[in-house]
């Protein structure tokens, strides 16, 4: 074994790499934000500009054709392109305020949720629904407040279960749902710590193996990737990707052969985010996702995501692919380990999207994480859980590249 020493003057890596991977194995990146050299450098006169969701050069050309995200949104839920662009109009609006109602609320929050772009906030008390109301908001009278069953979902947790086996807040039934793997002994135990909590508990079957979107692949170590996000810290520039990436990875290149920087950070098993340092000298940011039509979209912050949020994915395995936001804070009982506050979607995604971008108009949400995939097929129900950004953005201090 050599062993390789990342110096940057924030942050300091040591990272074992073994003799035979001296030369990394190709990957493939998926950033909504692109490589790029330093700020305080000019952009190289030749190279590569990374965007979100490809292998490839990006370029400005079909840049933000927000329609190319309405079609696939009004595809996927059985609309008209112009009542897909308005639901999106108004769920980039929704869900900021559901953030903000829902914190300002406390104790009497049961959560909030988006119904075709409309946002409804659960309350536990009449006054409470008064100031959601007068916010503009719809207000939902529930039995049971959002801490409560946090504390619930925690208590369940706790409890022996099997691998594969999720937890998660549906605000639209006010319950903690608990889907279970068809068979296992620990199954019995996570039904009996939950009869003391009788209807606030719903369990439902969960399909496939719950796994890393990691691909392995012939000359692949540790296996593909995608780019999720690229960042600043206004002196350098990152790429934010899987923290289960990163973990394996010391050093990164391109497909073709360019360097594009070292591993820095590492987060995982119970969150999945990493940094990469993009000091290669022929790669930059184009702070575009790549939606896999010839066209690309500008991500110019992020967001809290909440459930009944539309949504699309970019990774290097499935291109592009929308859905919706099932729900938020779910832990995951997964093959690499536990992983806690994921995103959880309807979207279709496979080996090698990891570390991909979650997006939705101009605002990113997530990083794929983990999918209810069986080999290299997916399910008839698919799931994939999804890293928050914002905790990786704030975790690092950093911002998305290209925000204004």
């Amino acid at each position: 074994m050599s062993e390789t020493v990342v110096s940057h003057p924030r942050r300091t890596r040591r990272s074992v790499l073994a003799a035979a991977l001296v030369v990394m194995a190709p990957m493939a990146f998926v950033p909504t934000a692109a490589a790029a050299a330093p700020v305080d450098q000019p952009a190289p006169t030749s190279g590569t500009a990374i965007a979100a969701g490809t292998a490839g050069p990006a370029t400005r050309a079909g840049a933000d054709r927000g329609a190319d995200i309405a079609g696939a949104i009004a595809e996927q839920r059985g609309i008209s392109r112009a009542a897909a662009e308005k639901l999106l109009r108004a769920e980039d609006a929704n869900v900021r305020l559901a953030d903000r109602l829902t914190t300002q609320l406390g104790a009497s929050s049961g959560g909030a949720y988006l119904s075709d772009g409309a946002l409804v906030v659960n309350v536990t008390d009449a006054a409470a629904a008064a100031k959601v109301t007068a916010a503009g908001a719809k207000a939902r009278l529930v039995a049971r407040g959002e801490r409560q069953l946090q504390t619930i979902q925690r208590t369940l947790e706790a409890a022996p279960s099997e691998p594969n086996t999720t937890w998660g807040v549906d605000p639209q039934t006010n319950q903690v749902v608990v889907s279970l793997p068809a068979a296992g002994a620990k199954n019995d135990a996570q039904r009996s710590a939950a009869r003391r909590f009788g209807a606030a508990v719903r369990f439902e079957r969960a399909d496939g193996k719950i796994q890393p979107n990691v691909g392995i692949s012939s000359g692949d170590s540790l296996g593909g990737c995608s780019v999720g996000f690229t960042a600043t810290d206004f002196t350098f520039n990152y790429i934010i990707t899987a923290g289960h990436c990163t973990q394996g990875f010391p050093h990164w290149t391109l497909p073709n052969g360019q360097d594009v920087g070292p591993s820095l950070e590492s987060n995982y098993p119970t969150d999945d985010y990493g940094l990469i340092w993009m000091n290669g000298p022929s790669v930059w940011a184009t702070g575009m996702i790549n939606l896999w039509n010839g066209t690309n979209r500008s991500i110019h912050g992020w967001a809290t995501a909440v459930a009944g949020l539309s949504v699309c994915n970019s990774g290097r395995t499935t291109g592009f692919r929308c859905g919706s936001v099932l729900r938020t804070n779910v832990t995951v009982n997964g093959t690499g380990g536990t992983v806690r506050q994921m995103v959880e979607t309807n979207i279709c995604t496979l080996g090698g999207d990891s570390g991909g971008p979650l997006f939705s108009a101009n605002t990113g949400y997530g990083l794929n994480s983990h999918a209810n995939r069986n080999g290299n097929q997916c399910n008839s129900t698919p799931r994939t859980w999804h890293q928050p950004v914002g905790e990786a953005i704030n975790a690092y201090g950093v911002v998305i590249y290209g925000a204004p």
